[in-house]
């Protein structure tokens, strides 16, 4: 990057870095500790017959069976956690060895969680309250909106499991493909590394998003309201799970598991910038729906894994891992020379420019699979079923936009229109 593109906010004054530094050195020790000692606390009531032990039983007697399988994986989180924040301190300091180490270790330790522990702080602190009231507040109005009900029958369960995990699919598909939505997603992806922390990283607007569009539509596919408290239940825990790194599971593929579960091997290339994961393996539960949309992408052993995203960030600056794509957006938006490339710039593709869609996740996967064309993983079954359809019914095909019918908003975009050649560098793409 030329020093004359280097956003203004990336040079932040030496006393601010000091700043974000001793808060960071406060916030790492004061979220450790609260984890070890809720866990040696936990720990000493299961040996006296109480914590683990009582949560794992008491859904038995009051007939919720879902709560133990959440008691479970919820222990696991903690153990996995503690476990990847002890042998990373522990791997780094014996790397470290020597004059200086404390300096590196603390500058090791803030590139890999400055950005996860100053974000489960920031929400923390919110009132996070909100963002499931907005979702209870559209459930009641969009739920006389329904097609039709399913009940609380076994069917009516699975039913909601599967319409879920579609509502999943389409708010995550948009929030990679809407550069506005983007902006509010990308500080989930800005960390370098993987590991459990990185499920605390999220936008505190984004949960508004997400509501608007899984609320009307689980409400009017039928979805009974009381099964989306289970729901959320287990889509926080497990995908709060997903996120376990290669410290806690070499491969996390699980075996067979991997053809029924989301397992942390698919989120490790969602969270991928290599060209021929990004923007793949939308779901969090199941791998259903992004079979069917030919977005799912098994982890390759070789194609080596690159956490982040594309731009450089500075995942140690606040400011720039979380705000970055919003300011690059408003940068390129005040550049931009007429209003159809301003609105463009909000609703296309991040990478987009225009005239210029070679910096985009889709442009980028296909050049890669058409130098590498045996790492296509095939999806034939579900493409030539979705291909059967009406062309206008058929959803694009995430990386291979060449098959997205040309009308609606790529038709008001289309380079035809946009004949100004500008390209400002704005909007960093994910994996």
């Amino acid at each position: 990057m030329k020093q004359s593109d280097v956003p203004r906010w990336r040079n932040t004054p030496p006393l601010w870095r000091q700043i974000e530094a001793l808060l960071f050195a406060g916030v790492f020790v004061y979220t450790t500790w609260g984890l070890a000692a809720g866990f040696v606390h936990y720990a000493r009531a299961t040996a006296a017959g109480e914590g683990f032990i009582a949560d794992l039983l008491k859904p038995f007697r009051d007939g919720k069976y879902h709560d133990s399988v959440l008691a479970i994986v919820g222990l696991l989180i903690t153990v996995l956690t503690l476990w990847e924040l002890l042998r990373f301190l522990i791997t780094q300091a014996r790397k470290e060895r020597g004059p200086g180490m404390a300096a590196r270790l603390f500058k090791a330790t803030a590139l890999e969680y400055q950005p996860t522990f100053f974000t489960g702080v920031l929400l923390g602190l919110l009132p996070r309250l909100i963002v499931l009231d907005v979702f209870w507040l559209l459930v009641p109005h969009f739920q006389q909106l329904a097609l039709f009900r399913v009940g609380y029958h076994w069917y009516g369960w699975l039913y909601a499991l599967l319409m879920w995990d579609l509502s999943m699919w389409i708010w995550h598909y948009g929030a990679h493909k809407i550069r506005v939505l983007w902006c509010l997603h990308s500080p989930h992806h800005a960390p370098q590394n993987l590991n459990m922390t990185v499920a605390w990283v999220h936008f505190f607007a984004e949960g508004y998003y997400s509501a608007l569009v899984q609320a009307p539509l689980l409400m009017v596919l039928g979805v009974e309201p009381g099964m989306l408290v289970v729901l959320m239940a287990f889509e926080v825990t497990w995908g709060t799970f997903i996120h376990a790194g290669e410290r806690s599971f070499r491969t996390g593929r699980f075996g067979p598991a991997r053809f029924l579960l989301i397992t942390p091997s698919y989120h490790r290339v969602h969270h991928a910038r290599n060209p021929l994961y990004m923007d793949t393996n939308f779901c969090s539960l199941l791998p259903f729906w992004d079979w069917m949309f030919g977005t799912l992408q098994p982890l390759r052993d070789e194609v080596k894994i690159e956490y982040g995203i594309t731009r450089d960030v500075d995942v140690t600056s606040f400011v720039d891992f979380y705000f970055g794509e919003l300011l690059l957006l408003a940068r390129d938006v005040r550049r931009a020379p007429d209003w159809r490339t301003r609105l463009a710039y909000v609703v296309m593709p991040p990478g987009w420019a225009p005239g210029d869609d070679s910096h985009t996740a889709a442009s980028a996967r296909r050049r890669f699979l058409a130098d590498h064309p045996e790492l296509q993983h095939d999806f034939s079954s579900a493409r030539s079923a979705l291909r059967r359809l009406p062309r206008r019914a058929v959803l694009p095909v995430a990386g291979d936009s060449s098959r997205a019918p040309a009308y609606g908003v790529r038709r008001l975009f289309s380079p035809r229109r946009l004949r100004r050649r500008v390209h400002t560098g704005g909007g960093g793409r994910a994996g």
